[in-house]
């Protein structure tokens, strides 16, 4: 993260300029405008009257100074550490160029090189503010929160209107989730400097991730009237139109933002994304395949990828990109829990097992994971392995409804449905609204030849979705049972008006009919049923034998 600039003075420099230089005037005027430039935030300018007054005396030392800052400005690390070290070769203890080299090295990927320079200039100015917001930056970039906290909350105590140190200080704050915290110290830092998109922009994160959606649109907004060229906010506002389902003006301000910067990789992926969400799978997938070519070790990019190749329905594509995060960062859990996914809809159940086993490795508090290798045992009728992994999630969250649910749905299939019934039971009090978990309990309910219980399960199950053809199905055969021969009937018609291809509910309108001695209707509803499920055949026949008189 970028400091506040620091304010760059040439007058002790034009002095000795012009004290050491036959062509004082001319070349102090030089010297000057080209300072005066680099305040001005003008360094393509300034770098080559600083070029000039080089080549009319390379051993005027002030020169690489402001030269180095012009380069770094410019991209030009290399160039500017060449200055920057030149110029220390003759000022060691210019702790404002130590750390300017230093922030330079740590952009240049030399960490060690870096945090050198910057405890360099703690110990020569240890009461100077700019030498600790530097290492206390590094320290974030490099992970080490507390160090940089301690950095940034000493640079405060020098100067507490040191924006950089609060923005610094937000920004770990951010990080470490504490999002009120983060807030309040990036409004300081708008207090000292309201000029800055910047600081908005940050504001604006920190206020979206604490739930404050309107007050991030206002920064963002904010930041982008501050400078109507700021790629980042555009990339930002069109988050925020995505949380909010405005996909159009998303979209618009992704545009944006890549008419402003065509390498904004964040500008990419996030419009990949919402156009995922609209089923626009080829544009989605060419923005997404730009996002790669320009940031080939982007994880977030092959992720939003891979996302589109499931939706489309090539696995094996997904499964390609899910492979190459892993590659770059083989304990990425979302990874290898997509990939094991897919893996099970391939019927691979093997390196679908072996990928939940590697995530639980990495994760193995996440009730969640336990969940999903218990779903890929239901499918191979491991009951007891699945049993044992839905036990293993509620140890880790005793609330999750759905462990409960699934281990039901294990639990009967063991043929102990008291303690299934009592995971339904569970289940139901945690997620009273879901209509499905009313309908499994019925049905457990029906094997304990509860058909009064069951019904009103089912019932409640149609207030819940009255479009739900299973729960009219399962209440018809419940009202059978009970002798409700019209509710029935009504049941299993209303169930094939909603699901023609459900082979128990003509199965059920044929048992009424044979109840109402229609016998031709009833054998041309059972020929249907066994048309759409030959399976059910056995248990039709059972069924058709206990109702005879």
């Amino acid at each position: 993260m970028k400091t506040s600039v620091v304010r760059l003075f040439a007058g002790l420099f034009v002095g000795l300029l012009v004290a050491e230089s036959g062509r004082a005037e001319e070349a102090a005027v030089t010297f000057s405008r080209a300072v005066g430039l680099l305040n001005q935030g003008k360094p393509a300018e300034a770098r080559p009257l600083l070029d000039e007054t080089l080549a009319g005396d390379p051993n005027f030392l002030p020169a690489y100074r402001f030269r180095g800052v012009a380069r770094y400005e410019l991209r030009d690390l290399a160039g500017a550490v060449a200055d920057f070290t030149r110029f220390l070769e003759s000022a060691p203890d210019d702790s404002y160029i130590l750390v300017r080299r230093g922030k330079t090295f740590a952009e240049m990927n030399e960490p060690e090189r870096a945090l050198d320079d910057l405890n360099a200039a703690v110990r020569l100015q240890p009461l100077y503010d700019y030498a600790y917001v530097g290492r206390g930056e590094h320290l974030s970039s490099q992970g080490d929160l507390d160090g940089a906290v301690a950095d940034f909350d000493r640079a405060l105590q020098l100067n507490p209107r040191q924006t950089a140190a609060l923005v610094g200080r937000g920004h770990v704050r951010f990080t470490r989730g504490r999002y009120v915290e983060a807030i309040e110290d990036l409004s300081r830092a708008i207090e000292s400097d309201a000029a800055d998109p910047l600081k908005f922009l940050l504001r604006s994160r920190a206020k979206k991730a604490a739930g404050d959606l309107p007050g991030a649109a206002a920064d963002c907004d904010q930041a982008l009237r501050l400078r109507d060229d700021f790629a980042p906010a555009f990339v930002d506002r069109g988050n925020l139109w995505n949380d909010r389902g405005n996909y159009e003006r998303a979209i618009a301000d992704y545009d944006r933002a890549l008419e402003l910067d065509p390498t904004n990789v964040n500008a990419l992926i996030n419009r990949g994304g919402t156009r995922r969400v609209l089923k626009q799978f080829d544009t989605a997938l060419a923005d997404l395949d730009r996002a790669v070519q320009l940031a080939p070790k982007s994880i977030e990019a092959y992720r939003a990828r891979a996302l589109v190749y499931e939706d489309r329905g090539e696995a094996e594509a997904a499964v390609a990109a899910y492979d190459a995060i892993l590659a770059m960062q083989p304990g990425d859990v979302a990874a290898l829990v997509h990939r094991a996914g897919l893996h099970q809809a391939r019927n691979r159940p093997t390196q679908a097992e072996a990928d939940y086993a590697a995530a639980m490795q990495l994760a193995p508090r996440d009730a969640r994971l336990w969940l999903y290798r218990g779903g890929l045992r239901i499918v191979d009728e491991r009951w007891n392995d699945a049993e044992a992994d839905f036990s293993a999630a509620l140890k880790l969250d005793p609330q999750s409804a759905d462990a409960y649910y699934n281990r039901a749905f294990v639990r009967l299939q063991l043929d102990r449905v008291d303690d299934a019934i009592a995971d339904y039971d569970e289940a139901v009090r945690r997620k009273p609204d879901d209509p499905e978990f009313r309908i499994n309990r019925g049905m457990a309910r029906e094997a304990q030849d509860d058909f009064a219980g069951a019904e009103a399960d089912y019932d409640a199950a149609v207030k819940l979705d009255d479009r739900l053809a299973l729960a009219y199905c399962n209440r018809g055969h419940a009202r059978l049972r009970l002798k409700r021969i019209d509710d029935a009937a009504a049941d299993f018609e209303k169930a094939i008006e909603l699901d023609a291809q459900m082979a128990w509910a003509w199965a059920g309108r044929g048992l009424v009919h044979q109840v109402r001695k229609r016998p031709g209707d009833a054998e041309r509803d059972f020929a249907k049923a066994r048309e759409l499920d030959p399976a059910l055949d056995a248990d039709l026949q059972a069924e058709i034998q206990r109702l005879r008189p």
